[in-house]
């Protein structure tokens, strides 16, 4: 058995022990069974499944409980052993299936595994791949019918879910997928089973731990006090206090969000992604990277483009550049590379700026939103490229938004829409960039909300609006952005 075994359910289970004092097996649904067990073996969880003939094991126990693992199977079905699928792909579970073919258990891998596994199964079995980087599982198991998901190594709910080794990127879109499957029991590959609230809890704790870390990183922050920073809430854990995230936890995700591996070292653009790909750059002090991305995703889905968000400003080169078709940037131009504690400094170098403005004149687009104008250096290629400066803003308000230039592909089917946000107050210039919304205040503030323009053979548009979820969410703002995308990636 090798490393790339494909299996299902990760599960490390509990070494041989009297029965009176052993937990025992539970039925999850008809036929389908589940037996957890002791912290020893890491809190984890075996099934099986009785199929026509014979029952399938599906887990990765240690060698040494697998003779109570087919006593308990064989005893609750009815029938014999016959083939296991293992989904982990650690030391335990190769030395686990040695143990089981020793035993005359046919061990279930690789593709003509699967296609046994789903002959064996008549339908009622789905294997649904996850990729590398999951938490040492590559696969889970959806037991159709009953609608029982074993979720392997891809979901834990209660021990620390450990993090070094990962890939906390694609583990979350491994985890949406999951919970796209619509399962009623979600027996996780270590902790306590339940239903769809599983699935949910575990990406809701990824979530919030990238989300805050992402917002030092924005910020510029060093390591240290980010791990002083962290703080995951109870309601995103399940067996307080052992699975708060540990130090090693925060560092991991804290390399994953910064250069050299942001953007593209961990999440790098398939050949099989034929769609114009986009950089996307966001967060700052008073804008968290987790409130931007909810609203942008749907706009960049919508836009069909193939999309790699980072909140590492450092992310903007020379090379990273040379490997999209758009940027763009929703922040302004200040972080903390000192420390909280310190004085603010700009990011954006002169090599980046030259970089921005040499991607767009040999064609590349820049959608500028929000407070992509503050902030920056004055004067500089990067605030001549965008055609505006930063004049400053109102508060948080409702106010209305005036489309000026109807017949503009980027206004198309966008009517006037009144928002919560920021009124921002730019100064475009108006020699370079041609205004296609203003905004009006209920005091009577009149200003620019949006303006695109030429630059070379590539394109420029700059859009106010996006510091609330209000403001990101409204229909109008949604279709802003994906038209100002489209215009943003034609060629002259």
């Amino acid at each position: 058995m090798t490393c790339s075994t494909l299996v299902v359910l990760s599960c490390a289970l509990a070494a041989p022990q009297a029965k009176d004092n052993a937990l025992e097996p539970r039925e999850v649904a008809p036929g389908v069974f589940v037996l957890s067990f002791s912290d020893k073996h890491g809190s984890a969880n075996a099934g099986w499944i009785a199929l026509d003939e014979h029952v399938l094991l599906v887990g990765a126990p240690h060698a040494e409980v697998v003779p109570r693992l087919l006593e308990e199977a064989a005893r609750t079905a009815g029938k014999p052993v016959r083939e296991a699928v293992v989904l982990d792909v650690g030391p335990h579970a190769i030395e686990a299936g040695r143990s089981l073919a020793a035993r005359g258990v046919g061990v279930l891998e690789g593709p003509e595994g699967v296609r046994r596994l789903r002959q064996a199964g008549g339908g009622e079995v789905e294997i649904h791949p996850l990729g590398p980087g999951v938490g040492g599982g590559s696969v889970a198991v959806l037991i159709k019918p009953a609608g029982v998901l074993f979720t392997g190594a891809a979901c834990v709910h209660g021990p620390r879910v450990v993090l070094p080794g990962s890939n906390t990127g694609l583990w979350l879109q491994a985890l949406r997928k999951l919970r796209g499957l619509g399962a009623k029991v979600v027996v996780p590959g270590r902790g306590t089973s339940g239903g769809p609230e599983v699935v949910e809890r575990h990406e809701r704790f990824l979530v919030e731990l990238r989300r805050q870390v992402g917002h030092c990183v924005a910020q510029g922050w060093p390591l240290e006090p980010v791990r002083k920073r962290v703080r995951i809430e109870p309601e995103w854990l399940v067996w307080m206090p052992y699975d708060h995230p540990t130090m090693e936890d925060i560092d991991h995700v804290y390399s994953e969000l910064t250069v050299p591996k942001a953007p593209f070292a961990l999440d790098p653009f398939r050949a099989d992604e034929r769609a114009a790909r986009v950089l996307v750059v966001i967060g700052d002090s008073p804008h968290e990277p987790g409130h931007l991305e909810d609203g942008l995703r749907p706009a960049l889905r919508a836009a069909g483009v193939a999309a790699r968000l980072a909140v590492d400003p450092r992310s903007i080169s020379e090379e990273t550049l040379r490997s999209v078709e758009l940027l763009v940037l929703l922040r302004d131009g200040y972080w903390w590379p000192d420390g909280p504690e310190k004085p603010p400094r700009q990011w954006m170098t002169l090599e980046q700026e030259r970089a921005i403005a040499a991607f767009v004149e040999r064609g590349g687009g820049f959608l500028a939103l929000h407070n992509a104008t503050g902030l920056y250096p004055e004067k500089g290629p990067y605030l001549e490229l965008l055609g505006g400066t930063y004049e400053g803003h109102g508060p948080l308000e409702r106010f209305r938004v005036r489309v000026v230039d109807r017949a503009h592909s980027v206004t198309r089917g966008v009517e006037d829409y009144e928002v919560a946000d920021e009124q921002h107050t730019p100064r475009p210039d108006l020699s370079k960039v041609h205004v296609i919304l203003e905004s009006r205040s209920a005091e009577g503030v009149q200003a620019a909300a949006g303006w695109v323009r030429q630059a070379g053979r590539g394109r420029v548009c700059y859009l106010a609006n996006g510091h609330t979820r209000d403001a990101l969410n409204e229909p109008m703002f949604q279709k802003l952005i994906r038209n100002g995308i489209a215009w943003c990636l034609e060629r002259r």
